[in-house]
């Protein structure tokens, strides 16, 4: 403890560990509803709001909610014009599979049809995209070279179309390998080699090639600058595609080796960067549109005249994936746990902001953002163009932190980066919860939900999902359950509301992050990276990091 936070003093009690909070803080974590959370999931995850996809009635009806609730809780507009809303421009774009191909010129096998063996990611630059070019394997497409690791030494990528597995090498440490498994940073590197495309080959199967189509079939959305221009787009890469497993094999099968075996060398630290002798033309024919959404601000202004343009900004997703192919019977994509879920609780976290009778030293922004599932769009925007005229110093992501039994646990992505593990060891003293590691570090999941936007920003941020430690009385092992609920009902229509959920483990989640934004709030110390941090020594060098 650093002696700095004014709420809380260090005494050696019982039950509550080894310390006490004041008696308005625990006012303030009372006020935490378990029913309404309940309540705000089930409207979010109705029916009648169609999945909350951007662009939709069914998002705008969950923003226009979202919003009434903000005027409720007494936040402030922290939006543009004085408003709770920041606008953002989206561009969609959608693959249209009769018109669209992608043909091995020189192999002896059936001809590829879209969906079966592969998908394309559209291409946003045009309506139409065509390249023949050489296949070259690029192993992971990771060139570290100070992690003395580089697929593509000795290789020349340029006009061509390099083949990756998605990953990074097993021996990376955690945050190496989140960072190089990242696609845009993959798809960056094959840029700046010169290559015209890439073929991703889905070898961690975390999500099933159904899955993968089902998603693909809902297509892709990028923000749009002042300029017009759309984010991310990579529009040099002329083919970004993907190869159902089934297949992969195929790719391989004129270069005089076998899959799994170049596989397990790369995983293992290995470079294999080869030729695979094979030709391909891809055709990829995209319908472009314009989509209207926006996030929402809600601002709680700080108490401290020195401090209060600094600001701890907690950011859920509204946006869900709408409509789509029916699965079970069911075509509504309810995203209740991702990410009704997320909203609901940070709903609570600024109702335990505005119950404080006096405002915490540093300002808090209440973020609600669009565009996660289409890759972190409305969070990267609100990133990159604040609207809260401050410093941001800090970012607590909610997104589906998993309370289907209680929570007696927590795994704080991001805590080893920076000093907010401060306010993470702080919290679950008070709350009597345990820290677990990351219990899946292969699937590399601090890269992967709204925190990371910030991340990129130079911020320092975090990403608390609960971990499995269970009653003596459940007879379940949650980290099978889990991860189970992961392969099964993630990002289907069956992740609704008559799940089994635990309401008081969603309130132990707002009360945690609520005490850590609390504590880092008002700490003297503006959180900081740890000294060597990987993270921190990529992007935390920023000329004005968090600054708009």
């Amino acid at each position: 403890m650093t002696g700095k936070l004014c709420v809380i003093f260090c005494v050696v009690v019982s039950t509550c560990g080894f310390c006490q909070i004041s008696e308005e803080v625990e006012k303030s974590l009372q006020s935490v509803s378990p029913d309404a959370i309940e309540a705000t999931m089930s409207f979010l995850a109705h029916d009648l709001l169609e999945g909350r996809q951007p662009g939709t009635r069914g998002f705008a009806i969950a923003s226009q909610y979202v919003e009434t609730r903000f005027k409720d809780l007494g936040l402030k507009p922290g939006g543009e014009n004085n408003a709770y809303t920041q606008r953002v421009v989206l561009k969609k774009g959608i693959i249209d599979k009769s018109a669209s191909e992608f043909v091995l010129t020189n192999v002896k096998a059936p001809a590829w049809t879209y969906g079966n063996e592969f998908v394309f990611t559209p291409y946003m630059a045009s309506g139409q995209s065509v390249v023949a070019a050489p296949l070259i394997f690029a192993g992971f497409g990771v060139s570290a070279p100070a992690l003395g690791y580089d697929d593509y030494k000795g290789i020349d990528v340029r006009g061509k179309i390099v083949v990756l597995f998605d990953q990074a090498p097993d021996n990376f440490g955690n945050n190496e390998r989140a960072y190089f498994s990242s696609p845009n940073t993959k798809y960056q590197e094959a840029v700046n080699r010169g290559a015209v495309g890439v073929v991703t080959l889905n070898m961690s199967r975390r999500t099933s090639w159904a899955a993968i189509v089902r998603r693909n079939a809902q297509g892709t959305l990028k923000w749009v600058d002042a300029q017009g221009q759309a984010h991310n787009s990579f529009e040099e890469l002329k083919v970004i595609a993907s190869v159902n497993p089934e297949h992969h094999e195929i790719l391989f099968s004129r270069s005089g080796k076998k899959l799994q075996d170049v596989f397990n060398k790369v995983k293992s630290g290995k470079p294999q960067s080869f030729a695979l002798n094979i030709e391909a033309q891809s055709k990829a024919t995209t319908k472009h549109s314009t989509v209207e959404s926006s996030n929402l601000i809600g601002v709680i202004p700080g108490s401290d005249p020195n401090l209060k343009n600094e600001f701890i900004v907690y950011v859920a997703h509204l946006d869900h994936f709408g409509i789509g192919n029916a699965v079970k019977g069911d075509s509504i994509y309810n995203g209740a746990h991702d990410n009704a879920s997320g909203v609901a609780i940070l709903l609570e976290i600024g109702r335990a902001f505005t119950s404080l009778p006096v405002a915490p030293k540093r300002s808090i922004a209440i973020v609600v953002v669009t565009g996660e599932e289409s890759g972190l769009l409305g969070s990267d925007y609100f990133a990159n163009n604040p609207t809260v005229g401050g410093d941001i110093v800090a970012n607590l992501t909610i997104d589906m932190p998993f309370f289907f039994h209680p929570v007696l646990d927590i795994v704080p992505y991001g805590a080893q980066h920076s000093t907010l593990s401060n306010g993470v060891a702080e919290a679950t003293k008070v709350l009597n919860l345990q820290i677990s590691p990351d219990p899946f570090p292969d699937q590399v999941i601090f890269i992967r939900s709204d925190h990371f936007s910030f991340v990129k920003r130079g911020i320092p941020a975090l990403f608390i999902k609960s971990g499995f430690k269970t009653l003596a009385s459940d007879t379940i092992d949650r980290s099978k359950s889990d991860l189970a609920w992961r392969s099964t009902t993630y990002h289907t229509p069956q992740d609704d509301m008559t799940q089994v959920f635990d309401f008081g483990g969603a309130a132990t989640h707002a009360k945690v992050n609520f005490l850590i934004g609390l504590f880092t709030a008002n700490d003297a110390s503006r959180p900081s990276w740890n000294k060597g941090d990987f993270f921190g020594g990529k992007f935390g060098k920023r000329e004005n990091p968090g600054k708009p």
